[in-house]
């Protein structure tokens, strides 16, 4: 009795209030919102229907208990999104401080607005008026004079009560969410809309279409609201809080399917529930993004409400950027109202607009709701490129009145007479540029935090600790005796750093080896030679130019001849290399020496190349002038038959009486004189080849002396294959001059010069 008897009286008079069923309590963390449906049933006491199982269902028990934990978050979000556009289209979170910001703000009024500062404004605002008048600029003087009867009229009536317009309860703001909520309706099909009566509307109509209806389909698989009667059980039920009264009203009314839904939990209830979270949190997020921009629009306009006190105080007398700050403020206050009358405008349709595809789309409720939760993703992305346009053209509107008062010209364009390089009237600063980052340009950002040394010290002195295995590259302070593979990694790294330093040197060698100015294309072409010869690659050569000091643009159009040049020399099968090079680089030059762009680049490659080749060879050779004039019977018209002859005497005496010889005064040629005919010739054909190629840098346009360059580059490059035993083919030769076209010699004083240089 002492165990059984308490506990039965506490049965019995619960039994005797009703609610030994099952109730729940509303949500005290959203019951507070005070969201409810268009049948008066708070949002924050919806509960979901179902057999909670027990010890001896343990299926049911694990379903309801996984229902309840997405069901819990669903409902907290989904009353949250419907909260915020309902408290921030209500104002009532303005009259938290409008009155200590009116309060403020006639205070500065006071202290500001003066007879003293308005007369020392309006003087200076004279001053310039006289100014104009006497230089003859008298159209910007008579505008100065209105803008300061403008500001003078303004100011008095605006003075008087500085924010009334911004947080009065029929100001520009509530005037423009009116203004919103009526076009709105209109556009649903309203034809008399009150503005009033909307809001509330707009609310039960979004709780019914978020939260009623998907509830419903979720729990039973269709919408129960269909039948009246279920309709009211259903709402008497969630009043209530009383899930065995929802089940017995469900029966009673003859909706056996929504009954047996109730008594079954399934796993579907599970996925449709997920799905409805994931709808639920993109309902929440454009609820979020659209009350931020209704409550920015709010202190905008409250903002430069501030502002505009200072400018009709003093600032808007004056002629300059002071008077375009205050035409500024009076532009974004009335942008402000109207921002705020599209952004009404937008979520209203948004909302009227789904909320007549839930009332036609019958138990498809789902469907309709993750259709919606689309249609709000492309909401967020269009508005905020919509916000971004207001504040274009709101820059746009200021920057041309700004501009029309300085030049003194009604109508006049952007920029003219404005004083700004960038076309932006004073006063306007940055306003014309780009705010907002574009993914690219987060990427870079967030690249620069990487490397900063900021970061560095706040990771514990890891460098670029974003990066993947940037541990591997930190130094263990607390370890002093260094690891082996750490050393080698800070060893590798201040490599790579010599490296480059190292590489920007020899880019300068090659300034100093051009003759030219640094920085012009001609020292760029010869510091891309001078890098590629000395390292053998070419992935180093476009940052040590810029190391150097040439710019982005020379630098690479240096970097890819000389890459074009390197690449086609690997397929001339020539003994020298550097003359392979000088054969590469004349195709490119001949190919494109009439294209504006890369004439210029390709010619100072070619010399670069060319005196590159020179420098192989002494450059003088002495032979008696018997032994020169054989050796300019060759270089005039060289054959096959003669470089082998003059490579038999170099081998040694010829005994084979049928062999080819070269004779020089009626005896055989001697081994001695044969080696340095051999080196005479060498030398020549790379003296000729420069002295021709200098020939062409003096008129690159005219293709006679390209012909006489190509033919002598020709020349050396078959006594190359002959010396090396090699068949000619159409690789490592060039076109043959027109026989019907005679060449043109090259200029002697050009030859004398470069036979008189010696070495490199």
């Amino acid at each position: 009795m002492l165990f059984v008897f308490p506990g039965f009286i506490h049965a019995v008079s619960i039994a005797q209030n009703g609610t030994l069923a099952q109730t729940s309590a509303p949500n005290s963390a959203t019951s507070w919102m005070n969201i409810k449906d268009s049948h008066g049933v708070n949002v924050s006491s919806y509960t979901f229907v179902t057999d909670r199982g027990g010890v001896l269902n343990p299926g049911n028990m694990l379903l309801w208990g996984l229902l309840i934990i997405v069901f819990v978050p669903w409902l907290t979000l989904v009353t949250a999104g419907l909260w915020l556009p309902d408290q921030t289209l209500d104002f009532r979170w303005m009259n938290l401080f409008s009155a200590p910001l009116r309060g403020m703000a006639t205070n500065v009024t006071a202290q500001i607005a003066t007879p003293l500062m308005a007369a020392t404004a309006v003087a200076i605002g004279a001053f310039f008026v006289g100014y104009f008048i006497v230089r003859g600029y008298h159209a910007k003087a008579a505008w100065q004079v209105i803008m300061m009867v403008i500001v003078a009229i303004g100011g008095t009536v605006f003075l008087a009560d500085p924010l009334s317009e911004a947080l009065s309860d029929h100001g520009l703001l509530v005037q423009g969410r009116d203004l919103g909520l009526s076009v709105a309706a209109g556009l649903n099909g309203n034809s008399n809309p009150n503005p009033n009566q909307l809001l509330p509307t707009l609310q039960t109509s979004m709780a019914d279409n978020f939260a009623r209806l998907p509830l419903q389909v979720w729990n039973f698989g269709h919408v129960v609201d269909k039948n009246p009667s279920c309709r009211a059980m259903w709402t008497a039920g969630m009043m209530a809080g009383d899930e065995d009264r929802v089940k017995n009203g469900l029966k009673s009314c003859g909706d056996g399917a929504a009954y047996a839904a109730s008594q079954n939990p399934s796993i579907g209830q599970i996925g449709a529930g997920l799905l409805l979270l994931l709808c639920a949190i993109i309902l929440l997020a454009f609820a979020a993004y659209l009350s931020i921009k209704i409550m920015w629009a709010v202190l905008d306009l409250v903002y430069y409400g501030f502002m505009t006190i200072f400018g009709f105080a003093a600032g808007g007398y004056i002629y300059g950027p002071t008077q375009t700050f205050t035409v500024r403020c009076v532009v974004h206050g009335f942008m402000s109202a109207g921002k705020m009358a599209f952004f009404v405008i937008f979520l209203g349709f948004y909302e009227l607009f789904l909320g007549s595809l839930f009332r036609s789309a019958g138990d498809q409720v789902m469907v309709v709701f993750v259709i919606g939760a689309g249609v709000e993703v492309i909401a967020i992305v269009q508005l905020r490129r919509i916000s971004r346009n207001f504040d274009e053209a709101n820059d746009w509107v200021v920057n041309r009145i700004g501009a029309a008062i300085q030049s003194g010209v009604a109508g006049q364009g952007a920029g003219a007479g404005a004083g700004s390089p960038l076309g932006m009237g004073l006063g306007m600063g940055n306003s014309g540029a780009a705010n907002s980052m574009t993914p690219l340009a987060m990427i870079g950002a967030l690249s620069t935090l990487n490397s900063s040394p900021v970061t560095a010290w706040l990771a514990g002195g890891r460098l670029n600790p974003l990066n993947p295995f940037s541990r591997v590259d930190q130094i263990d302070k607390r370890n002093k005796a260094r690891s082996l593979k750490t050393r080698d990694l800070r060893e590798a790294a201040h490599g790579n750093l010599y490296d480059r330093v190292s590489a920007a040197d020899v880019a300068r060698s090659g300034i100093a080896r051009s003759r030219s100015r640094r920085g012009s294309e001609r020292a760029a072409a010869f510091a891309a030679e001078n890098v590629a010869h000395v390292t053998g690659m070419m992935g180093g050569v476009q940052s040590s130019l810029r190391m150097a000091g040439f710019g982005w643009m020379r630098g690479q159009q240096a970097t890819i001849a000389r890459a074009d040049i390197i690449r086609h020399a690997d397929d001339e099968p020539l003994a020298s290399k550097h003359l392979g090079r000088v054969l590469a680089a004349h195709k490119h030059f001949e190919r494109d020496y009439l294209n504006p762009e890369w004439a210029r680049p390709r010619l100072y490659g070619l010399e670069a190349s060319v005196a590159r080749y020179r420098g192989d060879y002494p450059g003088g050779v002495r032979i008696s002038d018997d032994l020169r004039a054989l050796g300019q019977e060759y270089i005039d018209n060289p054959t096959k038959q003669w470089v082998q002859a003059l490579q038999a005497h170099v081998d040694g005496p010829i005994t084979d009486a049928a062999a080819p010889r070269l004779r020089m005064n009626g005896a055989d040629l001697s081994q001695v004189d044969a080696d340095r005919l051999r080196s005479w010739i060498a030398n020549e054909h790379a003296l000729r080849v420069q002295a021709a190629t200098r020939w062409v840098s003096e008129d690159p346009t005219d293709f006679e002396r390209i012909r006489v360059l190509r033919s002598e580059i020709d020349k050396a490059a078959q006594t190359d294959q002959w010396q090396a035993q090699r068949h000619t083919t159409g690789v490592v030769s060039l076109p043959q001059p027109n026989p019907a076209q005679p060449l043109q010699p090259i200029p002697a004083n050009l030859l004398d010069q470069f036979r008189n240089v010696r070495g490199r």
